[in-house]
């Protein structure tokens, strides 16, 4: 009987050990299926931008660079006529075309450099930060002060990019939504990471509202938070109604 016993213990004993590396194992397939899930669901997400971004791109395109191109050629047939029958109209309508080509050219050149800025590939994030708040403020009227501390130097071309959109983003927020003609942008860049404050003195938002995903969506939280969490940074938002906005990012570097 004792014998029957120990055997028994030993078996429990046994198929505890067993239960316990299954129960564990579970645990871990469970935890690698929700990381599984949200990458996916990431990925849907970084998706759905893409195509916000094609669809926007393709309106400024129709509405502004076609719709030159269709009064150049428009204008030019109509110079052709004129060449035989009224030549001395010639020189004022070449002047109208020539104003038409220039604002056209300065369209393209627009799209472009919020498609992606080539002095963000020549000179990095800072310059490119600098040049970009310099044109949206001729733009759009809105002026944004932009402090750096740190020592300046070239990051990932993948950082530097996401940083830039996460800014650019938050940018475009304080223009839509903040109801101000001025905002403040700090960056320190440190040895192993690199922090960003976006502030603004405008209207502000509730703060919880920004769980419903369309509020967050409005407020073009959705691609910032995704670009922050594709960096394994971290984003802290403070911001009431009437009290303003601060955006607070901090973005771990490889060293």
């Amino acid at each position: 009987l004792q014998t029957t016993l120990q055997k028994a213990e030993k078996l429990i004993s046994q198929v505890g050990v067993v239960l316990t590396y299954l129960s564990g194992g579970l645990q871990d397939l469970s935890i690698k299926i929700n990381e599984v899930q949200q990458t996916q669901q990431m990925a849907l997400s970084i998706i759905r931008a893409q195509e916000e971004e094609r669809k926007r791109v393709a309106r400024e395109i129709h509405d502004g660079p076609a719709q030159s191109m269709a009064n150049i050629v428009l204008r030019a047939e109509y110079c052709l006529k004129l060449l035989d029958k009224e030549p001395d109209k010639i020189h004022d309508e070449l002047l109208g075309l020539q104003k038409i080509v220039m604002l056209c050219l300065q369209e393209i050149r627009k799209i472009i450099f919020d498609l992606r800025p080539m002095v963000l590939d020549d000179l990095g994030l800072a310059p490119a930060l600098k040049r970009y708040f310099a044109t949206y403020q001729e733009q759009y009227g809105l002026q944004v002060e932009f402090l750096f501390f740190g020592q300046q130097r070239r990051l990932e071309s993948t950082v530097e990019v996401a940083l830039f959109r996460i800014i650019q983003e938050a940018v475009n927020n304080i223009k839509k939504h903040a109801g101000v003609d001025s905002a403040l942008v700090k960056m320190e860049m440190l040895p192993d990471k690199v922090t960003v404050s976006i502030r603004d003195q405008g209207k502000g938002f509730v703060l919880s509202a920004i769980q419903d995903n369309k509020e967050r969506q409005g407020y073009g939280l959705v691609g910032i938070s995704e670009r922050v969490q594709l960096l394994n940074g971290e984003m802290k938002i403070n911001t009431a109604p009437g009290k303003g906005t601060s955006i607070q990012i901090v973005i771990p570097l490889q060293r």
